[in-house]
Formats: C-alpha cells, structure tokens, sequence
C-alpha cells in the first residue's frame, strides 16, 4: 500500500509538471483575472471595520520564481499605495524564514537556489509583530476548496505559521491566509497533516474563494 509521503511526492511531482508545462498565453491570462480578484480582497480590507489600523496594509508574500503564479502585481499595488510589504527571507541553520520589509524592486536581489528575496539590508519584522499582518500569500503547487495546500515539501510556510498561530493567540488577530490559484492546482483533495499549514481564501481565474 502507498505511503503517505510517497503519495505527496507523487502529487508534488504531478503537478509541477503540469504547472510547467502551461501554455503561456494561457498563464497570462489567468494572472491578469487573479490580480483583478486579488485588487478586490485588497480594498475590501483596507475598508474593513474589525482592522486595527486603519490605511496602510501590511502584506507578507512570497516573491515569485520560474512557473509560480506572479505575484508582481501585488508588490507594485501595495508600493503604489504605501502598504507595508513583507518577503520572505529562507535561514539555513535552523531551516525558517524572516520576513523582511521591501520597499521598491531595489531591496530585492537572487537569493538560495536563485529566488528571489530581499536585501540583508531589509528591516525585519519580528515574530511577536506577526499578527499585525493582514494578508499572507502562500506559495504552493496544489490547493483543494477545504483550505488544503501542498508545497514543495521544505516545511517553511508549515514552520512559520505555527509560529503565526502562537503569537496569535496571545494577540486575538490573525492575517488572512491565501494563495493564488492558476488553472490545473485546484484538486478534489489534498492529503493533510494535522500541522500543516490551512488557507482561508483562494484567488483563482475565476473568482475568490472564502473557506470557513
């Protein structure tokens, strides 16, 4: 019988060869949809009553790599409209991510493996700043309409929301989680681990998916 592990290497492999092989037009298209969805969930929380900071937003995300969905668009909206922006920077020893603040193109540089990632210079927002965060954008190769997400198997995203969650509930506030969704990486199922990571909303071509 399959493993656990075997069947998500399975599934991981799968789908990274189907998001590699899009058609680029096709692509295109589905981001230009996603970043017209995305620019919605933006303004609905710059209105939203319950913040506890009013204007800017704060927004951690990935900064995209090879075949991800790009996430330009929404670093170039957040500058434009004086949101602080946050990437990830990766740590070897012990493996974890710092979110650094990036304030234009120039705080970004090719970092492991070739991603990007902000400068050394970049300020650090600490842990205990976390929940101030109002929307976090989650890399993944795979999702499924229950919040279920599948990564690339290193454990970062896993890692850091558990952190997230503790310093959460000592604030009362958590950041909307998400992650944008391109045609083939929506599955009927995501098999789960009980510490992995769960998003509330999926940005796709064809709309906005808020998860209870």
């Amino acid at each position: 019988m399959q493993d656990h592990a075997e069947q998500k290497q399975q599934l991981r492999a799968r789908l990274r060869q189907l998001r590699e092989r899009m058609d680029e037009q096709m692509r295109q298209q589905a981001v230009n949809r996603m970043n017209e969805g995305l620019k919605r969930e933006l303004e609905r929380l710059r209105l939203n009553p319950d913040r506890q900071v009013s204007g800017a937003l704060v927004i951690f995300s990935y900064l995209s790599y090879g075949s991800e969905a790009s996430t330009t668009f929404l670093f170039e909206e957040g500058w434009k409209k004086g949101d602080v922006m946050l990437a990830p920077k990766v740590l070897a020893d012990p493996p974890r991510m710092e979110l650094r603040r990036v304030k234009g193109p120039q705080d970004i540089e090719p970092g492991i493996w070739g991603i990007p990632e902000p400068r050394a210079s970049c300020e650090v927002l600490p842990p205990e700043h976390w929940p101030d965060i109002d929307l976090v954008l989650v890399p993944g190769l795979g999702y499924d309409l229950a919040g279920g997400r599948i990564g690339y198997g290193g454990g970062y995203y896993d890692r850091f929301a558990a952190r997230l969650d503790l310093h959460c509930a000592k604030q009362g506030r958590r950041p909307l989680m998400a992650a944008l969704v391109l045609p083939g990486q929506l599955e009927t199922d995501i098999p789960m681990e009980p510490l992995d990571l769960r998003l509330d909303l999926l940005i796709t071509p064809e709309g906005i998916v808020h998860i209870e």
